[in-house]
């Protein structure tokens, strides 16, 4: 009888250990929340540099090369589509785009406004087949 507990103590002593799929698991969490980690800093990084403009780029696409002010170029065709801003307007003022800065070759932050409320789009954009200028709206920029 004394035996049998003894074997009962050590089989239970020795299944206390992790297994090798608890191990495996382990590891896989401790990747995944230093990952996580990462991307909230690399985020926070983004949200810094666009909320300082510290962004700001001249590489332009070769599609403006024979434009020149890019800037004001892009910002007239986003005037015709007020569509874009998510933001309605307040006190009967009207939202309209205010400046837009390139970030990349074919992203941009879009500022506007209606005297009241302002707000700040991030947008990618290209050219089409037919030279019109197509925007997709990536994120919101939030104060």
């Amino acid at each position: 009888m004394k035996k049998l507990i003894y074997l009962v103590i050590i089989g239970m002593m020795f299944s206390c250990g992790k297994s090798a799929e608890e191990i495996s698991l382990a590891q896989k969490v401790d990747s995944l929340q230093m990952e996580i980690t990462e991307l909230k800093i690399a985020n926070d990084t983004l949200s810094d540099h666009v909320m300082r403009k510290s962004f700001v780029t001249k590489n332009f696409p070769a599609y403006f090369d024979s434009i020149a002010e890019p800037e004001e170029f892009i910002l007239q065709r986003l005037q015709g589509k007020p569509e874009l801003i998510t933001k309605k307007a307040v006190l009967g003022g009207t939202m309209r785009f205010t400046q837009i800065t390139f970030i990349e070759e074919d992203l941009l932050v879009a500022e506007f406004e209606d005297g009241h409320i302002m707000g700040k789009t991030l947008f990618q954009f290209r050219e089409d087949r037919n030279g019109e200028i197509t925007f997709t709206r990536v994120c919101n920029i939030d104060y």
